[in-house]
């Protein structure tokens, strides 16, 4: 499949964090285990732990787990905390713990199932979280969502596991491709209301690892070929944690607006692919990701 794109021009769609903001991020990130550490075990999670996040990255996602508590709606440990524990006062802990600190100015905001902090550079939700192990380090963990008013289960580890395995499966091809289209969906859909990052990742990762070539302009084609392919059929579509299917709280209006949206690009690269001149090449990739 020859054409005549050159690799600079589909390498900006595939760029990972610079230096600086992983700097950033990992200031960040230890400073809040600094301040949670003794009650809590704080990791990274979601596409910057993946390295599946886009280069303009400026929001991260820190779980905060509360050492020695135990879920009791999900756990088998009952000896530890057999009674119910209010999830107001476990967010409240660390909210205040976070307005107790002095190195960075912050506004924290509690949102639906995390704690926002907002720095000048960047925005991190931390979610609070539970064990349902007593291995800290197993998944699940359990999280809670106050809109819904229910514990959840989170397999943050599993999907970092699923991810490294994927992205050696296919070469090292991958991740550049979730972020290829994660920026293509920043380009098609800005406000970020059709699909989610995590729906993004998920659609790629259950594409075949044939689909996943060295030539990243290919791939876009036969992956987003096979995207439309999956979410025509009646089957579901799995997590990279394989716990749920995604279409399930997937509004049905917004997928056919994410799939009509993406039929439109695949014309103009596969316009792209036939091109004659390196120009109406180059013109009809750059559509590609312009709505």
């Amino acid at each position: 499949m020859s054409h005549l794109l050159q690799s600079t021009d589909t390498q900006k769609y595939t760029k990972s964090i610079s230096d600086t903001k992983h700097t950033q991020v990992a200031n960040l990130q230890n400073h809040i285990q600094e301040i949670l550490s003794g009650s809590h075990h704080t990791f990274l999670q979601g596409s910057y732990k993946n390295t599946t996040s886009i280069s303009e990255i400026n929001d991260i996602d820190i779980v905060a787990v509360k050492i020695n508590t135990f879920s009791t709606v999900h756990s088998p440990v009952r000896l530890v905390n057999p009674t119910p524990f209010p999830w107001s006062d476990i967010f409240s802990e660390i909210e205040q713990k976070l307005r107790n600190q002095k190195l960075y100015s912050w506004t924290i905001t509690r949102k639906d199932k995390c704690i926002t902090v907002e720095t000048t550079n960047f925005k991190a939700d931390i979610v609070p979280a539970v064990q349902i192990h007593e291995d800290i380090f197993n998944d699940p963990i359990a999280i809670f969502s106050h809109k819904a008013g229910i514990e959840r289960l989170s397999y943050p580890n599993t999907h970092w596991e699923n991810g490294k395995k994927k992205h050696a499966n296919t070469n090292q091809n991958y991740k550049p491709m979730v972020r290829m289209f994660k920026n293509w969906n920043k380009n098609y859909f800005p406000t970020n209301e059709v699909i989610s990052s995590h729906k993004i990742e998920s659609l790629v990762y259950n594409c075949p690892d044939a689909d996943f070539m060295e030539d990243h302009f290919i791939s876009f084609i036969l992956i987003g070929s096979r995207i439309i392919e999956i979410l025509g059929l009646p089957d579901p579509v799995l997590s990279v944690c394989k716990n749920e299917d995604i279409k399930t709280n997937w509004d049905i209006t917004k997928r056919q607006v994410f799939t009509n949206g993406l039929e439109e690009a695949l014309q103009h690269a596969l316009t792209a692919h036939g091109a004659t001149n390196t120009l109406d090449a180059k013109t009809h990739w750059d559509k590609t990701f312009k709505a």
